[in-house]
């Protein structure tokens, strides 16, 4: 009886840790961004973020929102609100008077100073200033793109001054830990694993997209990013380029990523994006430390009809992935979309106030006849596809 009774003991001892395991686990996917015997006193707890739509490129529509943020908004309880850059004064103040927190996505948009996309962009940042000098918490998240916007709108510098090439499309890549991403608010409650996960090039679970950077020596270069920000990583390029990579507000609960933690659980098109558990656990502890500061936020719309009409689900999203025309400057294109409202003037590629993440192409400069014929062709072909939605857009 002795061997029998001590094999079903070894058996529950196995048991036992497979479920501590198994709790682990869970506990680390669902993490918040606090963990605490004593249940948080909210201001909401239904958020409200608003995502800046982005100027559309040959697409039907004047402005789009991928879906990927939309769903990494609500992977931490959020619902998603899309704030038009072309919109008036009065109708942006009104939705961030009703909003609880901000995106700035990724994107292929020209950040010069004086674009109506920076202008925007502007105004909402400085909203968010006042609101949270007030003790009103409003957050912004930057994404990439995003990430170089926040940076943009806190110096002043322009986006030449500012931004170097980086060869880092499509690169799935590691974080290299500044010392102070171990006490950071966005990073602090990070799994220990994880943190080991995104600096260890076996995994390579942090996915960047884009052509430009900020090296580590802009914030001796430029000292008033400093006292805007504070790096919590750097990462390389394939060749070798340091770059930021991820940054938090000094004062401000302000984050952003140089890289995009809302692809790996939401973005398919793209072969190179990880999909690795350990990639959406990543993605899920950012949306969780971003909503948790959004629950802060007393901002609340001024009836249950405004709440409902602001919100993003009045608009179909459209599967773009298996439609869309893509081309070589074309590297962020989403797989599902929401596209907003009829074009001003024919779409010709990146507009001409706005632009896109990455320099005009030859062609765009100085089009040969043969080629723009091409593009007309393209163009044709696309909205044929769009004009047989039935009003989707």
């Amino acid at each position: 009886m002795a061997r029998p009774a001590a094999l079903f003991a070894l058996i529950l001892v196995a048991l036992a840790l497979a479920q501590a395991a198994r709790l682990g686990v869970q506990k680390d996917i669902t993490s918040a961004a606090t963990v605490s015997d004593v249940p948080t006193k909210y201001k909401n707890t239904k958020p409200l973020i608003g995502v800046l739509t982005q100027p559309c490129h040959d697409c039907p529509g004047k402005s789009y929102i991928a879906a990927g943020y939309v769903k990494w908004i609500e992977m931490g309880g959020g619902r998603a609100v899309p704030v038009r850059f072309y919109s008036s004064d009065s109708e942006l103040r009104r939705l961030f008077n009703s909003l609880n927190g901000l995106v700035f996505p990724g994107g292929l948009t020209w950040l010069w100073l004086d674009s109506p996309y920076v202008i925007a962009a502007r105004k909402l940042f400085n909203w968010a200033l006042e609101a949270n000098n007030k003790g009103d918490v409003f957050p912004i998240h930057g994404t990439c793109l995003g990430f170089q916007l926040l940076h943009i709108l806190a110096s002043n510098i322009s986006r030449n001054d500012l931004l170097v090439d980086t060869d880092s499309v499509a690169h799935p890549t590691t974080l290299r830990w500044t010392p102070e991403a171990a006490g950071s608010r966005l990073f602090g409650g990070l799994a220990p694993d994880l943190h080991d996960k995104l600096a260890d090039p076996k995994f390579n679970i942090a996915l960047e997209n884009h052509m430009y950077g900020i090296p580590p020596s802009f914030y001796q270069k430029f000292p008033i990013l400093a006292k805007w920000y504070k790096p919590l990583s750097t990462t390389l390029d394939r060749n070798g380029t340091e770059y930021i990579s991820t940054m938090e507000g000094v004062k401000y609960p302000f984050f952003g990523t140089q890289w995009h933690p809302e692809k790996p659980p939401y973005e398919f098109g793209m072969e190179e994006v990880p999909h690795s558990l350990d990639a959406i656990r990543v993605s899920q502890h950012l949306s969780n430390v971003f909503l948790e500061a959004a629950r802060m936020s007393s901002h609340k719309p001024e009836s249950k009809e405004e709440e409902l009409a602001m919100e993003i689900y009045d608009t179909a999203p459209i599967f773009s992935a298996r439609f869309e025309v893509m081309d070589e400057e074309n590297y962020d294109g989403p797989d599902i979309t929401y596209y907003f409202d009829q074009k001003d003037k024919p779409p010709h590629g990146p507009d001409d106030d706005e632009g896109g993440d990455s320099d005009p192409t030859a062609a765009e400069r100085a089009p040969a006849a043969d080629e723009q014929l091409s593009e007309e062709r393209k163009r044709e072909l696309h909205f044929k596809f769009w004009s047989t939605q039935g009003g989707f857009f």
